[in-house]
């Protein structure tokens, strides 16, 4: 991507004719030299420029012109920098700053701060050029000058997107966007959306990146600004690139391109070419692309951008990797690697770590790790700078580094390290419930994965080596006299450094052979112990959903507090899998055919289950936990069919979102009368949402308001339609150990806040207002949402979303959730509720059993109520929308009436 850089425009002094006769002469000699340099620099020929700007400080020496030399100190500067000379540049404006300052101009010295810290960002310097911005943005605070505020912002925002504070640029960006609509300085303008188009593709968001680059494209166009235009048009280039449009990228590479060398912008050439080079390799047009990418190389280096340098030096690694020549690759990562760590820039690194793990993951797994490991680690750094960002934000730019942890996990099942494998899966779906609830507390502080103390030793030593290599490229761009003694040592290093990962592999193959624990870290834990070994025969389960695998992670029992683990791998691609699901979810909704629907369900049964059939057929095994994840968390696991019977006939089935965070710390009393009830409905329509007629009796069925009623289970408060709004529900809530609520719900995919419940009053009982409740929940265990709908997401989705309204319950307090994965039938609901309370009212029964039998009645037709049998001709279910209804079974043994409601969090 490519930042258009705010440099103030040059204005020429008026000309002054009282002088000297010699005098006079000097100066027109000066004016007619600088206007000379001025054209130079406009038409790109920026050292001839620099020859003629340093004739005119000559001559203004001898005319002791003290401002003019500060303004000529200036426009060389910025010769300077547009030539890719940043050090040079940073001496004439420094020299510009003294002299302005002497003067008392501070307008002119806060502007030749902000010409500093762009040449320091250039050189990678971030902390220093942010120092710069600061003092200018303080100058012109004081002289309360709009115009050079914006720009200031722009620069600053520049410098937070370079050292991965994403947050930080779009807040400065947002404030010099307001600055420029006030002005109407639609170029300002322009500038600003273009970086904010920039930031919103780091983070993943390429349709509002192309939104703001269209707005930008509209503010340059009025003012007819064809070079600024030239950066939009190679930023829409690379959201095409990263969108894998390749030749639709090219052709805006293209124009952006003619423009750039019409303008002599080399900088921006070397970043355009950059981008045809990658846009090339994944057409396989193997000589363009290495052509063009040593091209941007060759300009990067000869202008001074590290950054780019690093970038391109990735580039042409990626290039090497798909050639095959595994050697070459790793040279230029490595290369790429220095410059990162040098310059600060920790996306780069985070980037070169992963893509090293990449290239390392097939011949060398055990290092592979290490530095995928460290570049989780360094994502984790990054994404503490994303909290006050929104959770679109956070959770585009969690999608866009997952795959590393997934790459991790995957690889450490691979070779057997679970301990670690499952470490990696609970932070990353840690990550995920932050992005999507906005709560970062969630979790606690994320510290990373740990390395154990002989891969900490093997990456030390590689980072010996890539400081090392940086030694000797500075030796080779000064051609230093010692550079051949310097290779020597160099290559002295890479074979030490390669005996040394040799021995590293084996000593770590022999321990692992031997005793897998001895690899992990002391301070490691396992979060599956809680889980397994809170209740006898449970096992915890953990599927991860890959490119072209789903490798599965079992936890069990092992003694008293131990726990075992294994790992099994199933041979199918996402894509496929998500076909299957969503092919399920749609015979679910919308099919009556239940050959159909088993024979679907059979096929997800066979992809997750049958290769755990060995583990699972002890009969000890009762209960079975899952985190699941990708789309596995749109499968009802309940409805899962083995050929002779669904999984719930064989299993308790909970899940959980996250093993460390589910609190299994107690458990509903067994007396019945200890279990108050807080039950609230709503059977009333209102628009776009259709009358539930069964929800009073569901209530009333479920709660024994006073000692004389003759109905109802456990003691309670029954609160019906207008009598359900927030204020009854908060000023109710305390001393009840379940909360039930029987109402519409929807959850949006992918904007969480605006999910709700409907209340009694035909109001949203919001996202907002449910957070609010956690001062109130103190004494609630579980919460039953007995009617939500829910959206099914894309081949990509994650998944999280499926959750829905019931995280935010769990995380203000309750142990766990009993909710739904579909649009639910109002009857059969109803009876379902029914029947799982009657069941946990014996206390002798787990959430987990109470709910598994209740759906086995629907399942066999036992013990369903005569009232229950009349009317299951009337059963109606909802594939959708309110507006259609479709009559689709006489008969509840349908997965669709009783599959949908999970139990989320704390099984017993």
């Amino acid at each position: 991507m490519i930042f258009i850089r705010n440099t103030p425009a040059y204005s020429q002094p008026a000309f002054q004719t009282n002088h000297s006769s010699a005098e006079l002469i000097v100066k027109i000699k000066a004016h007619q030299l600088l206007n000379h340099g001025v054209q130079q620099y406009t038409e790109g020929k920026y050292n001839a420029a620099i020859n003629s700007y340093k004739q005119v400080l000559l001559l203004q020496d001898q005319l002791n012109d003290r401002q003019g030399i500060g303004r000529t100190y200036s426009v060389l500067g910025r010769a300077y920098y547009k030539a890719g000379k940043y050090k040079d540049a940073i001496i004439a404006h420094q020299e510009a700053i003294k002299i302005f300052t002497e003067l008392g101009e501070k307008a002119l010295a806060a502007n030749q701060l902000n010409n500093l810290g762009i040449a320091y960002d250039s050189l990678g310097k971030y902390s220093t050029a942010l120092s710069y911005y600061q003092k200018a943005l303080s100058i012109f605070q004081q002289l309360n000058d709009p115009v050079e505020l914006g720009r200031t912002l722009d620069n600053m925002s520049f410098t937070y997107y370079n050292l991965g504070k994403y947050a930080d640029a779009l807040n400065q960006y947002q404030t010099a966007l307001q600055i420029r609509r006030t002005l109407n300085d639609k170029r300002g303008e322009g500038i600003t959306l273009q970086g904010i188009g920039n930031i919103y593709i780091e983070l993943g968001q390429y349709s509002k990146s192309l939104e703001y680059y269209q707005q930008a494209l509209v503010a340059l166009k009025s003012i007819d600004e064809a070079k600024l235009q030239g950066f939009v048009i190679s930023g829409i280039g690379y959201v095409y690139a990263q969108q894998h449009l390749y030749a639709k990228a090219l052709e805006y590479y293209q124009s952006a391109l003619t423009l750039y060398r019409q303008a002599g912008s080399r900088r921006e050439e070397g970043h355009t070419l950059n981008g045809m080079g990658d846009a090339y390799l994944y057409l396989k047009k193997y000589d363009k692309s290495l052509k063009s990418l040593n091209h941007s190389l060759e300009i990067s280096r000869a202008i001074g951008d590290r950054q780019y340098e690093g970038i391109n030096l990735n580039s042409l690694g990626k290039f090497y990797k798909l050639k095959n020549n595994f050697s070459k690759s790793l040279e230029l990562y490595q290369q790429a690697l220095a410059i990162s760590k040098e310059i600060g820039d920790r996306p780069g690194e985070r980037i070169t770590l992963s893509a090293i793990g990449d290239l390392l993951a097939q011949r060398k797994p055990e290092l592979a790790i290490i530095f995928y490991k460290q570049a989780v680690n360094v994502t984790e750094n990054i994404r503490r700078d994303l909290r006050v960002l929104s959770r679109e934000h956070q959770k585009s730019y969690t999608q866009t580094v997952a795959n590393t942890y997934r790459s991790l996990a995957n690889l450490l099942l691979s070779q057997g390290r679970v301990l670690e494998a499952q470490q990696v899966l609970e932070l990353l779906k840690i990550q995920e419930l932050r992005d999507f609830t906005r709560n970062t507390r969630v979790g606690g502080e994320a510290t990373g994965i740990a390395l154990a103390r002989i891969e900490e030793d093997i990456l030390n030593k590689f980072g010996t080596l890539i400081a090392f290599g940086a030694k000797v490229y500075e030796c080779e761009q000064q051609k230093c006299s010692k550079l051949s003694q310097l290779r020597d040592q160099l290559d002295a290093l890479t074979t030490k450094f390669n005996q040394d990962s040799n021995a590293f592999r084996k000593t770590l193959q022999d321990r692992l052979a031997s005793d897998p624990a001895l690899l992990e870290p002391a301070q490691m834990s396992s979060t599956a112990a809680k889980i397994v070994t809170v209740e006898p025969g449970t096992v915890l389960i953990y599927p991860l959903v890959l490119k072209d695998k789903i490798r599965i992670l079992l936890a069990a029992r092992a003694g008293e507090e131990g726990v075992v683990f294994r790992s099994f791998e199933t041979p199918v691609s996402q894509e496929q899998l998500w076909k299957t699901v969503a092919q399920f979810r749609t015979q679910l909704s919308s099919s009556g055919d239940m050959v159909a629907v088993k024979a679907t369900s059979q096929q997800l049964y066979d992809l997750l289950i049958k290769p755990l059939e060995n583990e699972l057929k002890d009969k000890t095994v009762q209960h079975l936990v899952f985190a699941l994840d990708r789309s596995t968390r749109y499968i009802p696991m309940a409805a899962l069919f083995d050929g002779q019977q669904y999984l719930i006939q064989r299993y308790r089935i909970s899940t959980v979102l996250n093993a460390g965070l589910t609190n299994v710390s107690d458990r509903l009393p067994p007396n019945k009368q200890d279990n108050n009830v807080l039950a609230m409905g709503v059977s009333k329509g209102f628009s776009g949402f259709n009358p539930l007629s069964n929800v009073p009796q569901e209530l009333d069925a479920i709660v024994q308001q006073s000692g004389n009623e003759q109905v109802g289970i456990f003691p309670g408060l029954k609160l019906l339609n207008e009598a359900f709004n927030f204020r009854a529900l908060r000023d109710n809530l305390t001393g009840n150990k379940i909360l039930h609520i029987a109402t519409h719900g929807k959850f949006e995919a992918g904007r969480p806040e605006n999910s709700f419940l409907l209340s009694g009053t035909g109001d949203k009982l919001t996202v907002e207002q449910i957070q609010n409740l956690q001062n109130y929940m103190k004494d609630t265990h579980l919460v039953v949402l007995s009617a939500c709908e829910t959206a099914l997401g894309g081949v990509d989705a994650d998944g999280i979303e499926m959750s829905g309204i019931s995280f935010y319950f769990l995380t203000n307090g309750a142990k766990a959730v009993i909710a739904s994965l579909w649009l639910v039938n109002d009857a059969s609901t109803s009876q379902l509720m029914q029947q799982f309370y009657q069941n946990l009212s014996t206390g002798k029964m787990t959430k987990a059993e109470a709910l598994r039998q209740a759906q086995i009645t629907m399942i066999t037709g036992k013990n369903l109520s005569s009232d229950t049998q009349g009317q299951r001709s009337s059963v109606k279910f909802t594939p959708g929308t309110s507006e259609q209804s479709t009559l689709i079974s006489r008969n509840l043994s349908h997965p669709y009436y009783w599959a949908p409601f999970i139990l989320i969090g704390n099984g017993l």
